[in-house]
């Protein structure tokens, strides 16, 4: 599963947005959830969530790695790894 921390006013997960519906459209053996933060401090602040634009890779439930930014290659990597193992 890949979590995709977002907020309405962060101009690199604007930039990403067709870029993992693109991916979740590739890879359809992963959930991808968006979560839009504000408003959500909870959910932020028990994830460990400090910057946007934060993605949080899980499997059964646990992270297994996380990509912080508009890095496209760097995250389709973390997503192509987790998923053969």
């Amino acid at each position: 599963m890949v979590i995709d921390y977002t907020a309405s006013w962060c101009g690199p997960c604007k930039f990403m947005e067709p870029i993992i519906k693109t991916m979740a459209s590739k890879y359809t053996d992963v959930d991808f959830v968006k979560i839009e933060v504000d408003g959500l401090s909870d959910v932020v602040q028990e994830f460990g969530v400090q910057v946007m634009l934060t993605f949080l890779l899980l499997k059964q439930g646990k992270e297994v790695e996380r990509a912080i930014g508009a890095k496209k290659d760097e995250l389709e990597k973390k997503i192509q790894i987790h998923r053969a193992v």
